[in-house]
């Protein structure tokens, strides 16, 4: 070994510093996470779920994959990602086939024609 260099990477040999390893990457789990827990919470905006959960889907799965690479060291972040982002994404459509799905029985105007009352404010007069 000449000159502090080791044939391992990362690993010095005594004489100066080693080399330095790269930072993790792991905003895309942490990304997931986030809008995962959002789309969860905020189901009852089925359009905002709707849309967060398939990105907070995207972004786990590109998390979980830099993990496997090595590139990223969270890989059960990007994973309860996935989870909350497919929850919130169940929850938003199953909200949106609610309310679409159930009849509206409130079709007819409920002042019209119910009752024997005129609601008019005019009155006969007697001759």
């Amino acid at each position: 070994m000449h000159g502090g260099h080791s044939p391992y990477p990362g690993v010095h040999s005594g004489y100066g510093w080693g080399v330095p390893q790269p930072m993790p990457s792991n905003g895309m789990g942490t990304t997931s996470l986030v809008l995962g827990i959002i789309a969860a919470v905020l189901f009852c905006l089925w359009p905002v779920a709707i849309v967060l959960g398939i990105l907070a889907l995207v972004f786990g799965v590109i998390g979980r994959r830099r993990a496997g690479r090595g590139e990223a060291t969270n890989p059960g972040q990007a994973l309860a990602g996935i989870i909350c982002g497919a929850v919130g994404l169940l929850l938003g459509i199953g909200f949106a086939v609610l309310i679409f799905a159930l009849p509206d029985d409130n079709d007819e105007d409920p002042y019209f024609g119910t009752d024997d009352y005129s609601t008019s404010l005019v009155v006969e007069q007697a001759r």
